[in-house]
């Protein structure tokens, strides 16, 4: 849920923002009637307007960036379990005695307590 109103207001940040730059440039690159229909003025207003351009880029970029971030997975690909680092090590050690990888070890375990909840005695 709070991934989908962080998306919602990210949506609406960049909308409010790509319609902002598209009016200031509709304004910069307007035609002057006066002159002729051909003549194209350009028009970069006042430096407190292209600073607001700016700050609106840059926060398009920071939003952006956040949402990256919170989209990330956490390191984890989808479908796996992060251990903990003292089970991890604990199979790293397991797998080290039989010479075996700590994945392996970690599947071999999970059958046995698999086996064991459905009340089988298996090897």
């Amino acid at each position: 849920m709070k991934r989908k109103i962080a998306l919602a207001g990210l949506v609406g940040f960049l909308a409010y923002t790509g319609s902002y730059i598209f009016v200031y440039l509709w304004r910069a690159f307007r035609v002057d009637l006066d002159r002729s229909p051909d003549a194209v003025v350009i028009w970069h207003g006042d430096p407190f307007a292209r600073s607001i351009l700016v700050a609106v880029l840059f926060l398009i970029g920071l939003v952006v960036l956040v949402y990256v971030s919170l989209s990330r997975q956490h390191g984890a690909r989808a479908g796996t379990v992060r251990l903990r680092d003292d089970l991890w090590e604990w199979l790293e050690h397991e797998a080290d005695e039989t010479n075996d990888r700590p994945e392996r070890v970690a599947e071999r375990a999970v059958a046995a307590y698999r086996s064991r909840l459905e009340g089988s005695r298996g090897p």
